[in-house]
């Protein structure tokens, strides 16, 4: 299968009640200890039944929390809790507030609609991670549905290569 294909089925099968798969996702990245080593973590609010990672921000006080906000590309805003979430381009809710420099972004946690065997993020299609990450040297950890969490699907070169991934 080709990622369009796989992309297809995999939003197909999501779940309408993800809370599981959030749970599950969330006390393994606790379990990992993976964020103990970062204080700037990119996360994401989630989209429709994506797995929702938000109450690291409640488990993680201590620890700085950026959105992303897109427009013709993305960028990331910081996000404390309670502040003003704004509808954003595809329905997503995105923080008001200043850029801030990918680099000081220590660890991205990304959304993966699936996954393949060499860890390359398949996303929506419309590549807003791949061109943001080109070239980070930072830590990349995808989250995905366990069912499509190791797609036997070719990706392109330029499909962001994760360091880790947690399925739910």
């Amino acid at each position: 299968m080709n990622k369009k294909e796989i992309r297809g089925l995999a939003l197909k099968a999501r779940v309408n009640n993800n809370d599981e798969a959030s749970r599950f996702v969330i006390d393994e990245i606790i379990k990992s200890k993976i964020l103990i080593d970062y204080n700037h973590i990119g996360i994401y609010y989630p989209l429709g039944k994506e797995i929702d990672i938000t109450a690291l921000m409640d488990i993680y006080p201590d620890k700085s929390f950026y959105l992303p906000v897109t427009r013709d590309d993305i960028y990331f805003v910081k996000y404390n809790q309670g502040d003003k979430l704004i509808s954003g381009l595809f329905s997503t809710k995105e923080p008001v507030g200043e850029e801030v420099p990918r680099n000081k972004i220590e660890c991205f946690i990304i959304p993966c609609v699936a996954i393949n065997k060499n860890n390359q993020r398949i996303g929506y299609g419309k590549g807003y991670y791949d061109r943001y990450l080109e070239g980070y040297q930072g830590y990349k950890l995808g989250v995905c549905y366990k069912e499509y969490g190791d797609a036997d699907c070719d990706c392109d070169s330029y499909d962001v290569v994760l360091n880790h991934k947690i399925l739910g």
